[in-house]
């Protein structure tokens, strides 16, 4: 066994960045939010709690727009005034894969299933935490892992330099993976084996799983930033559910959704954006990729 030469981070940026901008319909909420606002004002804010609650460690850089001399017909002649329809929300929970050179005994009745491969190891409170997600979301959302079906520097370099890493991953989604410690594969895509008690799980392709759930994911009638409120209650259920709410994740979350309810009481803030804030900010300490499928117009 042998672990991957490059750590989470370094594999999830380029995945991120490749599966917003390289597939169809599929984006951050953040851009739905700047689109469908507009931001033509800031301000500089030096309190550090303001900007940890956002979850950076220190306030970043910016630019002042106003110290530019823009010409009058800057920008798009006719911009978009419609969003996409939101149609299933995708947290994604990347991992570090290790690389078996020969079959692993814990795999040795599965006599077809020969070496090389690579795994990841599951961890229990987090599968937990993400299983609760998944059942509280329910058809809103899609919660899947994701693992390079590689391990060195080199190939990390290519599928990055040539955005193959979609292609070259494991997409296997948390549900199937319940009660299991591991995930074995020989392959990039959903087909493997989980363990303990091996299962041979094979799911759908992850787009066309995407595309497939997207078609039973209900649409608010309320609009589409109206997702939003629909989805934050069930995030924070989904924390609430898991029984150790002591575990420092948890009490941090919380302690976060206290910190934004005081930042925001002196503001007359619609409710839409404080729900997105609350599911944001779970991503962020739980450290997973939120995006938003849109599907077809």
């Amino acid at each position: 066994m042998i672990p991957a030469e490059f750590e989470e981070p370094a594999y999830e940026a380029p995945l991120y960045n490749q599966l917003e901008r390289g597939v169809a319909h599929l984006y951050t909420p953040g851009r739905v939010l700047e689109q469908h606002l507009g931001f033509d004002r800031g301000i500089y804010i030096a309190e550090q709690m303001v900007w940890e609650t956002l979850g950076y460690s220190v306030p970043p850089s910016g630019m002042a727009l106003g110290y530019y001399d823009w010409p009058m017909w800057f920008g798009p002649p006719r911009p978009r005034s419609n969003l996409p329809r939101f149609r299933l929300n995708l947290f994604l929970q990347a991992k570090r894969s290790l690389y078996y050179a020969r079959r692993p005994r814990s795999l040795a009745r599965f006599t077809d299933y020969q070496g090389p491969m690579w795994a990841f190891r599951i961890k229990e409170h987090q599968q937990n935490l993400l299983m609760h997600l998944a059942n509280r979301a329910g058809a809103r959302a899609h919660v899947t892992y994701a693992a390079p079906a590689f391990h060195t520097n080199a190939a990390l370099f290519t599928h990055t330099r040539c955005r193959s890493i979609i292609p070259n991953s494991s997409f296997p989604s948390v549900m199937v993976l319940d009660g299991h410690e591991a995930w074995y594969y020989r392959d990039p895509g959903t087909v493997g084996v989980a363990n303990p008690n091996p299962e041979r799980i094979e799911e759908r392709p992850f787009l066309e799983r995407l595309r497939h759930l997207a078609t039973d994911a209900p649409i608010s009638d309320r609009g589409d930033l109206f997702g939003f409120d629909d989805l934050a209650p069930e995030v924070i259920a989904a924390v609430q559910d898991d029984e150790n709410l002591a575990e420092p994740y948890a009490a941090q979350y919380f302690d976060d959704l206290q910190t934004l309810d005081r930042l925001l009481e002196p503001y007359n803030i619609r409710p839409t954006l404080r729900a997105y804030s609350q599911v944001r900010l779970f991503t962020l300490r739980y450290a997973l990729t939120w995006l938003i499928y849109s599907g077809p117009a």
